[in-house]
Protein backbone atom coordinates (compact mmCIF):
# COMPACT_ATOMS: atom_id res chain seq x y z
CA UNK A 1 0.00 0.00 0.00
CA UNK A 2 1.57 3.34 -0.71
CA UNK A 3 1.62 6.13 1.24
CA UNK A 4 -0.28 7.92 -0.59
CA UNK A 5 -3.19 5.94 -0.32
CA UNK A 6 -2.65 5.70 3.24
CA UNK A 7 -3.24 9.12 3.51
CA UNK A 8 -6.06 9.55 0.86
CA UNK A 9 -7.86 6.68 3.29
CA UNK A 10 -7.51 8.77 6.34
CA UNK A 11 -8.53 12.05 4.24
CA UNK A 12 -11.30 9.83 3.22
CA UNK A 13 -12.17 9.06 6.47
CA UNK A 14 -12.15 11.88 7.89
CA UNK A 15 -14.98 13.41 5.52
CA UNK A 16 -16.93 10.21 6.11
CA UNK A 17 -18.52 11.09 8.80
CA UNK A 18 -18.86 14.64 9.05
CA UNK A 19 -20.87 15.79 11.77
CA UNK A 20 -18.62 13.63 13.76
CA UNK A 21 -15.41 14.81 12.50
CA UNK A 22 -17.24 18.36 13.01
CA UNK A 23 -17.62 18.03 16.22
CA UNK A 24 -14.75 16.24 17.46
CA UNK A 25 -12.53 19.01 15.58
CA UNK A 26 -14.50 21.70 17.25
CA UNK A 27 -13.62 20.17 20.53
CA UNK A 28 -10.00 21.10 19.69
CA UNK A 29 -10.50 24.23 18.53
CA UNK A 30 -12.13 25.10 21.79
CA UNK A 31 -9.00 23.61 23.57
CA UNK A 32 -6.36 25.21 21.33
CA UNK A 33 -8.23 28.85 21.58
CA UNK A 34 -8.68 28.34 25.36
CA UNK A 35 -4.56 27.53 26.03
CA UNK A 36 -3.72 30.30 23.53
CA UNK A 37 -5.89 33.17 25.28
CA UNK A 38 -5.24 32.07 28.94
CA UNK A 39 -1.05 32.20 28.02
CA UNK A 40 -1.68 35.46 25.99
CA UNK A 41 -3.59 36.94 29.22
CA UNK A 42 -0.34 35.72 31.09
CA UNK A 43 1.80 37.47 28.35
CA UNK A 44 -0.15 40.51 28.20
CA UNK A 45 0.27 41.09 31.78
CA UNK A 46 4.10 40.51 32.07
CA UNK A 47 4.26 42.92 29.33
CA UNK A 48 2.24 45.07 30.41
CA UNK A 49 3.80 45.23 34.33
CA UNK A 50 7.21 45.77 31.58
CA UNK A 51 5.91 48.81 29.91
CA UNK A 52 4.83 50.54 33.52
CA UNK A 53 8.31 49.63 34.33
CA UNK A 54 10.18 50.96 31.58
CA UNK A 55 7.89 54.04 31.99
CA UNK A 56 9.76 54.76 34.88
CA UNK A 57 12.85 54.33 33.31
CA UNK A 58 14.79 51.13 31.84
CA UNK A 59 14.10 48.13 32.77
CA UNK A 60 17.99 47.42 32.84
CA UNK A 61 19.51 50.17 34.61
CA UNK A 62 20.55 49.76 38.49
CA UNK A 63 20.75 51.99 40.99
CA UNK A 64 24.27 52.09 43.37
CA UNK A 65 24.64 53.75 46.62
CA UNK A 66 26.55 53.65 49.70
CA UNK A 67 25.49 50.54 52.35
CA UNK A 68 25.15 52.72 55.20
CA UNK A 69 23.71 49.76 57.26
CA UNK A 70 21.50 46.90 57.51
CA UNK A 71 18.36 45.68 59.36
CA UNK A 72 18.49 42.48 61.16
CA UNK A 73 15.15 40.67 59.91
CA UNK A 74 14.56 38.68 63.10
CA UNK A 75 15.20 41.34 65.77
CA UNK A 76 14.25 44.59 63.43
CA UNK A 77 17.32 46.05 64.58
CA UNK A 78 19.09 48.33 62.47
CA UNK A 79 23.10 48.14 62.36
CA UNK A 80 25.48 51.03 60.65
CA UNK A 81 27.98 50.37 58.45
CA UNK A 82 31.18 51.24 59.66
CA UNK A 83 33.79 50.43 56.47
CA UNK A 84 31.34 51.45 53.57
CA UNK A 85 32.76 50.84 50.29
CA UNK A 86 33.15 54.36 49.07
CA UNK A 87 31.38 55.68 45.61
CA UNK A 88 34.47 56.77 44.40
CA UNK A 89 37.02 56.61 40.98
CA UNK A 90 38.23 54.05 41.94
CA UNK A 91 34.60 51.80 42.56
CA UNK A 92 33.53 53.20 39.21
CA UNK A 93 36.11 51.24 37.79
CA UNK A 94 35.25 48.46 39.33
CA UNK A 95 31.55 48.31 38.93
CA UNK A 96 32.05 48.61 34.97
CA UNK A 97 35.09 46.00 34.54
CA UNK A 98 31.93 43.52 36.07
CA UNK A 99 30.70 41.24 33.34
CA UNK A 100 27.36 42.38 31.50
CA UNK A 101 28.01 45.82 32.33
CA UNK A 102 27.32 48.01 29.39
CA UNK A 103 27.49 51.17 30.98
CA UNK A 104 28.11 52.90 34.40
CA UNK A 105 28.18 56.59 35.07
CA UNK A 106 27.93 58.41 38.28
CA UNK A 107 25.15 60.36 39.04
CA UNK A 108 24.44 64.17 40.67
CA UNK A 109 20.96 65.77 41.02
CA UNK A 110 20.73 69.88 41.11
CA UNK A 111 17.22 71.02 41.78
CA UNK A 112 17.25 74.94 40.43
CA UNK A 113 15.70 77.24 37.62
CA UNK A 114 16.86 78.21 34.40
CA UNK A 115 16.90 81.48 32.75
CA UNK A 116 16.63 81.65 28.83
CA UNK A 117 17.53 85.23 27.46
CA UNK A 118 16.83 87.06 30.79
CA UNK A 119 13.00 86.76 30.58
CA UNK A 120 11.68 83.24 30.89
CA UNK A 121 12.02 80.85 33.84
CA UNK A 122 11.46 77.20 34.14
CA UNK A 123 12.34 75.08 37.33
CA UNK A 124 13.97 71.35 36.73
CA UNK A 125 16.51 68.92 37.91
CA UNK A 126 19.88 68.99 36.32
CA UNK A 127 21.06 65.55 36.24
CA UNK A 128 24.74 65.02 36.31
CA UNK A 129 26.59 62.14 34.91
CA UNK A 130 30.04 61.25 32.49
CA UNK A 131 29.14 63.19 29.51
CA UNK A 132 31.00 60.37 27.81
CA UNK A 133 28.48 57.57 28.25
CA UNK A 134 25.09 59.21 26.84
CA UNK A 135 24.81 57.30 23.81
CA UNK A 136 26.18 54.11 25.76
CA UNK A 137 23.00 54.77 27.48
CA UNK A 138 20.67 55.00 24.97
CA UNK A 139 19.94 58.19 24.62
CA UNK A 140 18.30 59.69 21.82
CA UNK A 141 18.42 62.95 20.48
CA UNK A 142 15.29 64.73 18.33
CA UNK A 143 17.55 68.16 17.63
CA UNK A 144 21.59 68.71 18.19
CA UNK A 145 23.40 66.42 19.55
CA UNK A 146 24.43 63.56 23.17
CA UNK A 147 26.81 65.28 25.43
CA UNK A 148 30.48 64.07 24.38
CA UNK A 149 34.37 64.28 25.13
CA UNK A 150 34.09 67.93 24.21
CA UNK A 151 31.57 68.85 27.16
CA UNK A 152 33.77 67.13 29.62
CA UNK A 153 33.62 70.05 33.07
CA UNK A 154 31.66 72.13 30.71
CA UNK A 155 27.70 73.57 31.62
CA UNK A 156 26.63 72.41 27.97
CA UNK A 157 23.33 70.47 28.20
CA UNK A 158 20.95 68.28 26.96
CA UNK A 159 17.38 68.84 27.88
CA UNK A 160 13.98 66.31 27.94
CA UNK A 161 11.43 67.11 25.30
CA UNK A 162 9.11 68.49 28.00
CA UNK A 163 11.41 71.27 28.96
CA UNK A 164 10.35 73.93 26.37
CA UNK A 165 6.87 73.69 27.42
CA UNK A 166 7.51 74.54 31.21
CA UNK A 167 9.28 78.06 30.52
CA UNK A 168 6.88 81.20 31.02
CA UNK A 169 7.44 84.65 31.01
CA UNK A 170 9.13 85.92 34.68
CA UNK A 171 7.81 89.29 34.54
CA UNK A 172 3.76 89.08 34.65
CA UNK A 173 2.99 86.96 31.39
CA UNK A 174 1.03 83.66 30.84
CA UNK A 175 2.15 80.89 32.58
CA UNK A 176 2.56 77.52 31.12
CA UNK A 177 3.63 75.02 34.43
CA UNK A 178 3.23 71.67 33.45
CA UNK A 179 2.07 71.58 30.12
CA UNK A 180 2.48 68.24 29.22
CA UNK A 181 2.38 67.56 25.56
CA UNK A 182 0.49 65.04 23.43
CA UNK A 183 2.22 62.45 21.46
CA UNK A 184 3.64 64.10 18.32
CA UNK A 185 3.07 67.71 19.54
CA UNK A 186 5.44 70.24 18.37
CA UNK A 187 7.69 72.58 20.38
CA UNK A 188 6.84 75.36 21.37
CA UNK A 189 10.15 76.88 19.88
CA UNK A 190 13.34 75.67 18.82
CA UNK A 191 15.72 75.56 22.33
CA UNK A 192 18.79 75.38 19.93
CA UNK A 193 18.47 78.89 18.25
CA UNK A 194 20.74 81.64 19.60
CA UNK A 195 18.72 81.01 23.16
CA UNK A 196 21.12 82.17 26.13
CA UNK A 197 20.47 79.96 28.93
CA UNK A 198 21.38 80.95 32.68
CA UNK A 199 21.08 78.62 35.91
CA UNK A 200 20.29 79.89 39.31
CA UNK A 201 18.82 78.39 42.85
CA UNK A 202 17.00 81.39 43.61
CA UNK A 203 13.11 80.96 43.72
CA UNK A 204 12.25 84.67 42.92
CA UNK A 205 14.71 85.47 40.33
CA UNK A 206 13.27 87.91 37.96
CA UNK A 207 9.95 88.90 40.17
CA UNK A 208 11.28 91.89 41.94
CA UNK A 209 11.40 90.00 45.49
CA UNK A 210 15.18 89.92 45.42
CA UNK A 211 16.86 91.88 48.85
CA UNK A 212 18.94 93.79 47.16
CA UNK A 213 20.55 94.71 50.59
CA UNK A 214 22.26 91.22 50.49
CA UNK A 215 25.01 89.97 48.10
CA UNK A 216 23.87 89.74 44.29
CA UNK A 217 21.98 86.62 43.07
CA UNK A 218 24.18 85.06 40.75
CA UNK A 219 23.67 83.15 37.46
CA UNK A 220 26.01 80.76 35.67
CA UNK A 221 25.94 80.60 32.16
CA UNK A 222 24.95 77.54 30.19
CA UNK A 223 24.81 76.25 26.46
CA UNK A 224 21.94 74.27 25.13
CA UNK A 225 23.46 71.71 22.56
CA UNK A 226 20.44 69.05 22.19
CA UNK A 227 16.88 68.09 22.62
CA UNK A 228 15.85 64.07 23.38
CA UNK A 229 13.16 62.79 21.57
CA UNK A 230 9.43 62.27 23.05
CA UNK A 231 9.02 59.30 25.24
CA UNK A 232 6.18 57.35 23.75
CA UNK A 233 2.70 56.96 25.87
CA UNK A 234 3.54 59.40 27.72
CA UNK A 235 6.51 61.96 28.76
CA UNK A 236 6.75 63.09 31.71
CA UNK A 237 10.58 64.05 32.50
CA UNK A 238 11.60 66.90 33.57
CA UNK A 239 15.18 66.96 33.45
CA UNK A 240 18.39 68.08 31.70
CA UNK A 241 21.39 66.36 31.80
CA UNK A 242 25.16 67.91 32.17
CA UNK A 243 28.66 66.36 32.33
CA UNK A 244 28.78 65.84 36.04
CA UNK A 245 32.01 67.59 36.31
CA UNK A 246 30.61 70.66 35.41
CA UNK A 247 27.21 70.62 37.64
CA UNK A 248 29.99 70.45 40.39
CA UNK A 249 31.53 73.39 39.31
CA UNK A 250 28.32 75.11 39.21
CA UNK A 251 27.01 73.92 42.45
CA UNK A 252 29.39 74.70 44.48
CA UNK A 253 29.47 78.29 42.97
CA UNK A 254 25.55 78.80 43.57
CA UNK A 255 26.13 77.35 47.03
CA UNK A 256 28.63 79.78 48.11
CA UNK A 257 26.59 82.64 46.86
CA UNK A 258 23.32 81.22 48.65
CA UNK A 259 25.07 81.02 51.12
CA UNK A 260 26.24 84.37 51.20
CA UNK A 261 23.01 85.43 50.67
CA UNK A 262 21.04 83.98 53.37
CA UNK A 263 24.17 84.60 56.11
CA UNK A 264 24.19 88.52 55.10
CA UNK A 265 22.33 90.40 57.65
CA UNK A 266 20.06 87.49 58.58
CA UNK A 267 20.32 84.37 61.18
CA UNK A 268 18.78 82.29 58.63
CA UNK A 269 20.88 79.77 57.46
CA UNK A 270 20.31 77.08 54.57
CA UNK A 271 23.56 74.64 53.90
CA UNK A 272 24.30 73.68 50.10
CA UNK A 273 22.59 70.43 50.13
CA UNK A 274 18.56 71.41 51.81
CA UNK A 275 19.08 74.73 49.50
CA UNK A 276 20.51 73.03 45.69
CA UNK A 277 19.56 69.61 46.42
CA UNK A 278 22.65 69.10 45.02
CA UNK A 279 23.27 65.49 46.57
CA UNK A 280 27.53 65.59 47.30
CA UNK A 281 28.23 62.45 49.20
CA UNK A 282 30.27 63.06 52.14
CA UNK A 283 30.25 60.08 54.22
CA UNK A 284 33.90 58.72 55.13
CA UNK A 285 34.45 55.38 54.64
CA UNK A 286 37.62 54.80 56.74
CA UNK A 287 39.93 56.01 59.77
CA UNK A 288 41.24 59.32 58.52
CA UNK A 289 45.08 58.26 60.17
CA UNK A 290 45.24 55.11 58.26
CA UNK A 291 46.29 54.38 55.19
CA UNK A 292 45.64 56.09 51.50
CA UNK A 293 43.20 53.18 50.64
CA UNK A 294 41.30 53.77 54.26
CA UNK A 295 40.83 57.25 53.54
CA UNK A 296 38.84 57.08 50.86
CA UNK A 297 35.66 58.97 50.64
CA UNK A 298 32.95 59.23 48.49
CA UNK A 299 32.55 61.94 46.03
CA UNK A 300 29.26 60.96 43.92
CA UNK A 301 26.05 60.21 45.48
CA UNK A 302 25.34 57.14 43.35
CA UNK A 303 25.92 55.45 40.61
CA UNK A 304 23.52 54.36 37.59
CA UNK A 305 24.80 50.88 35.66
CA UNK A 306 23.17 49.10 32.51
CA UNK A 307 23.27 46.00 32.25
CA UNK A 308 23.63 44.53 28.77
CA UNK A 309 20.31 42.24 28.91
CA UNK A 310 17.13 42.18 31.27
CA UNK A 311 17.76 38.85 32.09
CA UNK A 312 21.47 40.20 33.77
CA UNK A 313 20.08 42.73 36.17
CA UNK A 314 19.72 40.35 38.97
CA UNK A 315 23.32 38.98 38.26
CA UNK A 316 25.07 42.19 38.46
CA UNK A 317 22.78 43.08 41.48
CA UNK A 318 24.19 40.38 43.29
CA UNK A 319 27.85 41.37 42.04
CA UNK A 320 27.34 44.79 43.55
CA UNK A 321 26.25 43.59 46.70
CA UNK A 322 28.49 41.24 47.48
CA UNK A 323 31.09 44.33 46.78
CA UNK A 324 29.34 46.30 49.41
CA UNK A 325 26.89 48.13 47.94
CA UNK A 326 22.90 48.84 48.11
CA UNK A 327 21.05 48.39 45.14
CA UNK A 328 18.24 48.91 43.47
CA UNK A 329 16.49 48.58 39.94
CA UNK A 330 13.40 48.53 37.83
CA UNK A 331 13.74 44.89 37.77
CA UNK A 332 13.20 44.68 41.59
CA UNK A 333 10.03 46.08 41.17
CA UNK A 334 8.74 44.29 37.76
CA UNK A 335 9.39 40.74 39.66
CA UNK A 336 7.50 41.81 42.48
CA UNK A 337 4.31 42.57 40.40
CA UNK A 338 5.10 39.40 38.36
CA UNK A 339 4.89 37.38 41.57
CA UNK A 340 1.61 38.93 42.89
CA UNK A 341 -0.12 37.18 39.75
CA UNK A 342 2.22 34.06 39.29
CA UNK A 343 -1.01 32.22 41.22
CA UNK A 344 -3.51 34.30 38.37
CA UNK A 345 -1.30 33.04 35.62
CA UNK A 346 -0.97 29.73 36.82
CA UNK A 347 -4.76 29.02 37.23
CA UNK A 348 -4.97 30.60 33.37
CA UNK A 349 -2.74 28.41 31.97
CA UNK A 350 -3.98 25.01 34.19
CA UNK A 351 -7.59 25.76 32.61
CA UNK A 352 -6.17 25.76 28.76
CA UNK A 353 -4.41 22.49 29.84
CA UNK A 354 -7.84 20.73 31.22
CA UNK A 355 -9.58 22.37 27.92
CA UNK A 356 -7.00 20.50 25.81
CA UNK A 357 -7.40 17.39 28.02
CA UNK A 358 -11.13 17.19 27.23
CA UNK A 359 -9.97 17.71 23.81
CA UNK A 360 -7.87 14.61 23.65
CA UNK A 361 -10.69 12.17 25.02
CA UNK A 362 -13.05 13.59 22.39
CA UNK A 363 -10.50 12.47 19.68
CA UNK A 364 -9.47 9.15 20.97
CA UNK A 365 -13.82 8.56 21.62
CA UNK A 366 -13.78 9.72 17.75
CA UNK A 367 -11.14 7.00 17.00
CA UNK A 368 -12.57 4.38 18.98
CA UNK A 369 -16.16 4.48 17.28
CA UNK A 370 -14.38 5.14 13.81
CA UNK A 371 -12.46 1.32 14.47
CA UNK A 372 -15.96 -0.28 15.74
CA UNK A 373 -17.84 0.77 12.74
CA UNK A 374 -15.28 0.19 10.06
CA UNK A 375 -13.93 -3.29 11.56
CA UNK A 376 -15.24 -5.19 8.54
CA UNK A 377 -12.90 -2.86 6.61
CA UNK A 378 -9.88 -3.41 8.35
CA UNK A 379 -9.75 -7.26 8.25
CA UNK A 380 -10.05 -7.38 4.29
CA UNK A 381 -7.22 -5.20 4.63
CA UNK A 382 -5.40 -7.44 6.91
CA UNK A 383 -6.34 -9.78 3.89
CA UNK A 384 -5.16 -8.42 1.41
CA UNK A 385 -1.73 -8.28 2.74
CA UNK A 386 -1.82 -4.87 4.13
CA UNK A 387 1.02 -4.04 6.64
CA UNK A 388 0.11 -3.12 9.79
CA UNK A 389 2.09 0.02 9.88
CA UNK A 390 0.17 1.19 6.99
CA UNK A 391 -3.18 0.83 9.04
CA UNK A 392 -1.70 2.20 12.24
CA UNK A 393 -0.30 5.00 9.91
CA UNK A 394 -3.55 5.96 8.58
CA UNK A 395 -5.39 6.11 11.97
CA UNK A 396 -3.08 8.34 12.77
CA UNK A 397 -3.13 10.32 10.00
CA UNK A 398 -6.77 10.88 10.56
CA UNK A 399 -5.81 11.86 14.31
CA UNK A 400 -3.59 14.20 13.14
CA UNK A 401 -5.63 15.70 10.65
CA UNK A 402 -8.78 16.42 13.09
CA UNK A 403 -5.59 17.95 15.05
CA UNK A 404 -4.22 20.29 12.92
CA UNK A 405 -7.61 21.34 11.55
CA UNK A 406 -9.04 22.03 15.21
CA UNK A 407 -5.64 24.03 15.57
CA UNK A 408 -5.71 26.50 12.78
CA UNK A 409 -9.27 26.80 13.46
CA UNK A 410 -8.20 27.00 17.22
CA UNK A 411 -5.72 30.00 16.37
CA UNK A 412 -8.04 31.83 14.65
CA UNK A 413 -10.63 31.95 17.48
CA UNK A 414 -8.51 32.73 19.53
CA UNK A 415 -7.60 36.21 17.95
CA UNK A 416 -11.44 36.54 18.09
CA UNK A 417 -11.25 36.37 21.40
CA UNK A 418 -7.95 38.21 22.40
CA UNK A 419 -9.38 41.21 20.52
CA UNK A 420 -13.08 40.75 22.52
CA UNK A 421 -10.73 40.65 25.32
CA UNK A 422 -8.33 43.65 25.36
CA UNK A 423 -11.83 45.86 24.13
CA UNK A 424 -13.22 44.63 27.78
CA UNK A 425 -9.97 45.29 29.16
CA UNK A 426 -9.84 48.91 27.84
CA UNK A 427 -13.15 49.65 30.09
CA UNK A 428 -11.60 49.05 33.37
CA UNK A 429 -10.63 45.52 33.46
CA UNK A 430 -6.51 46.53 33.35
CA UNK A 431 -7.24 49.29 36.09
CA UNK A 432 -7.44 46.73 38.90
CA UNK A 433 -4.06 45.22 37.99
CA UNK A 434 -2.32 48.10 37.70
CA UNK A 435 -1.85 48.28 33.70
CA UNK A 436 -2.60 51.11 31.32
CA UNK A 437 -4.55 50.24 28.87
CA UNK A 438 -3.73 53.19 26.99
CA UNK A 439 -0.05 51.86 26.32
CA UNK A 440 -0.33 47.95 27.13
CA UNK A 441 -2.68 45.19 25.95
CA UNK A 442 -3.79 42.78 28.26
CA UNK A 443 -4.25 39.75 25.94
CA UNK A 444 -0.60 39.29 23.42
CA UNK A 445 -0.54 36.39 20.96
CA UNK A 446 2.79 36.36 19.94
CA UNK A 447 3.94 34.46 16.71
CA UNK A 448 5.64 31.48 18.63
CA UNK A 449 2.76 31.11 20.51
CA UNK A 450 0.73 30.47 17.48
CA UNK A 451 2.94 28.08 16.30
CA UNK A 452 3.89 26.18 19.58
CA UNK A 453 0.01 25.90 19.95
CA UNK A 454 -0.69 24.17 16.56
CA UNK A 455 2.37 21.98 16.63
CA UNK A 456 0.38 21.05 20.39
CA UNK A 457 -2.82 20.57 18.18
CA UNK A 458 -1.06 18.44 16.07
CA UNK A 459 0.79 16.60 19.19
CA UNK A 460 -2.52 16.14 21.01
CA UNK A 461 -4.22 14.59 17.97
CA UNK A 462 -1.67 11.91 16.97
CA UNK A 463 -1.26 11.08 20.61
CA UNK A 464 -4.71 10.35 21.04
CA UNK A 465 -5.21 8.47 17.95
CA UNK A 466 -2.50 6.34 19.41
CA UNK A 467 -4.47 3.94 21.04
CA UNK A 468 -7.22 3.51 18.59
CA UNK A 469 -4.24 2.98 15.88
CA UNK A 470 -2.77 -0.10 17.90
CA UNK A 471 -5.85 -1.38 18.76
CA UNK A 472 -6.84 -1.87 14.88
CA UNK A 473 -3.88 -3.19 14.04
CA UNK A 474 -4.58 -6.25 17.10
CA UNK A 475 -8.07 -7.04 15.54
CA UNK A 476 -7.94 -11.02 14.12
CA UNK A 477 -8.56 -10.58 10.32
CA UNK A 478 -11.35 -13.32 10.65
CA UNK A 479 -13.21 -11.98 13.11
CA UNK A 480 -13.03 -8.66 11.60
CA UNK A 481 -14.27 -10.09 8.23
CA UNK A 482 -17.04 -11.83 10.13
CA UNK A 483 -18.40 -8.73 11.71
CA UNK A 484 -21.38 -7.13 10.24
Amino acid sequence: MRKTDVIRFAGGNFLRRKARSALTVLGVVIGTAAVVIMLSIGIGMNKGFEDQINSYGNIREIFVYEKWGSVDPETGEYTENANREPLDDISLENVRALDNVQACSPQEYFYGYSIMDNTHKASYQVLGLDATSMEDFGYEVLYGRLLNESDVGTTNFVMCFNIPFYYYEMRGGEEVWYHEPVDGEELPFNPLDGHKYQFTWYYDYGTGAVDTSKPRIKLVDANCVGILVQKAGGDYSQEVYMDIKGLKTMSETLNKNQQDYYNSGSSYYMTADVAVGVGVAGGSSGSASGSEEEQRKSIYSQFIVLADDPDHVQGIEKALRNMGFDTSSNMDYLTQMQEQTKFLRSILGAIGVVAFFVAALSITNTMVMSIYERTREIGVMKVLGCKLSDIRGMFLIEAGIIGVTGGVFGIGLSYIASYVVNQLAKNGGMSMMGIDASVSALSIIPPWLDLAALVLATAVGVFSGLYPAIRATRLSALEAIKNE
